[in-house]
């Protein structure tokens, strides 16, 4: 899977990695993942070419919202480190850090992004922008305490799943870089 991008950052975490960094929360231990040695319910969620926005709203019968952590923008490109949560028990169902190419999505959709409530899937597919999810790796990860912290879990240790994807418009353009981690299957499913 040797792209432009990943040549570009070739840190499967980024952009979560320079959230931790700028942080000055330590590297996460994380290993790569094969989707098909993925577990259910983790691999319906992961290992797909859609958005999570969608799975993750169909998964917990609920609309998901964004819960913004940090952020920053250089002019060209939005990050931020967020939670997803659903709206009615709002139960945190992601934890992920994102780099929005804003240069590259029509000025209606940047202002949605920059408002930072919905998650970026659930922003094109309201605006019906053509796109494609491309994972560039699937990911075990070991919980630490900003982790833990930000999905409300306990103290024991514990792996997640996860996945690095990259989103492209109709003409290949990257739309984003987005690294998205799950709480454990029993709060997957609460």
């Amino acid at each position: 899977m040797a792209d432009e991008t990943q040549m570009v950052h070739p840190d499967i975490l980024y952009p979560l990695s320079m959230f931790r960094r700028a942080r000055k929360i330590p590297s996460l231990e994380y290993d790569t993942i094969d989707g098909e040695r993925v577990p259910e319910p983790y691999r319906n969620l992961l290992v797909h070419q859609g958005d999570m926005t969608s799975r993750l709203e169909q998964f917990h019968a609920d609309r998901i919202q964004v819960r913004k952590l940090t952020s920053s923008s250089d002019g060209q490109s939005y990050f931020r480190e967020v939670v997803l949560y659903t709206v009615t028990k709002s139960s945190p169902v992601e934890y992920g850090g994102i780099e929005v190419i804003l240069s590259n999505l029509p000025e209606e959709i940047r202002k949605e992004v920059l408002e930072a409530k919905s998650p970026l899937g659930g922003i094109l597919n309201a605006y019906r922008l053509s796109y494609s999810s491309s994972p560039l790796a699937y990911l075990t990860v070991s919980a630490d305490e900003a982790i833990k912290a930000a999905l409300s879990l306990g103290e024991e240790p514990m792996t997640l799943y996860g996945r690095s994807n990259r989103i492209t418009d109709h003409a290949g353009q990257e739309l984003a870089r987005i690294v998205e981690i799950l709480p454990p299957a029993e709060v997957v499913k609460s």
